[in-house]
């Protein structure tokens, strides 16, 4: 069961999925994000980028916003300078993410819907951040994906994704289990898809000219980081 990815589609993933499904799911993720190393994650990326300058960050597949909104507030509380470029393919998920981030006072975050592969910024972007996003996606779309982030972000790329194996399974069915049956579904579905590291290393290494690092995270999360070496196009 665990041995290779699932191919299989989550609810969240078709082109018409119910609003009540997104918003159900988001509050499971946001849950998720907050508790077991999502935002933590994501922190010390930032963390690590910082050179006293503002860190223009691209967040693909953003969702509800929750990971740059909470990361934007800590780097102000330690005076790092970051702006969040956030997109998102969905216009459910666009107007679930604007209601989040007009209850939290329209911080300067900027909010786009376009889809990621569209996506030609008029300049670039230091790096570029994916959140439980990358198991989404399939091998080819993975690497079709990354190429493309290099011709957009300056440095550097953080997956920040589901680790497969069947303690977080099993955990993810004892953390799901207050949630309704298609949230619960896409959950435990997520980690089927998601990663193991040896696995995400040679995918990438695919890649030229590109500095790999991929490691095992708290809470059967997978980070994996991609340093670009050479120049973007034009």
């Amino acid at each position: 069961m665990f041995k290779e990815r699932v191919t299989e589609s989550e609810w969240m993933d078709g082109e018409n999925f119910d609003a009540g499904l997104a918003e159900r799911s988001f509050r499971f993720i946001e849950m998720i994000n907050r508790f077991f190393g999502g935002i933590r994650i994501v922190r010390q990326f930032i963390t690590d980028q910082a050179d006293g300058g503002t860190i223009k960050v691209l967040d693909i597949g953003s969702g509800s916003c929750d990971i740059p909104l909470a990361v934007s507030r800590w780097a102000e509380g330690k005076g790092i300078p970051v702006h969040f470029t956030c997109i998102e393919k969905s216009e459910t998920v666009v107007e679930i993410a604007r209601r989040r981030l007009r209850r939290a006072g329209d911080p300067p975050l900027k909010l786009i819907r376009q889809d990621i592969f569209d996506h030609r910024p008029a300049e670039p972007y230091h790096c570029a951040v994916g959140s439980m996003f990358f198991h989404h996606l399939d091998e080819e779309q993975i690497l079709r994906l990354v190429r493309h982030l290099r011709t957009v972000v300056k440095r550097s790329l953080l997956i920040n994704d589901l680790r497969r194996s069947p303690l977080g399974y099993l955990g993810c069915m004892l953390l799901a289990r207050g949630f309704p049956p298609d949230v619960r579904h896409d959950a435990l579905l997520s980690i089927r898809k998601g990663f193991k590291e040896i696995e995400m290393r040679e995918l990438l290494q695919r890649l030229g000219d590109v500095s790999v690092e991929v490691s095992a995270a708290r809470f059967f999360r997978m980070q994996a980081v991609v340093r670009f070496h050479t120049r973007m196009n034009g």
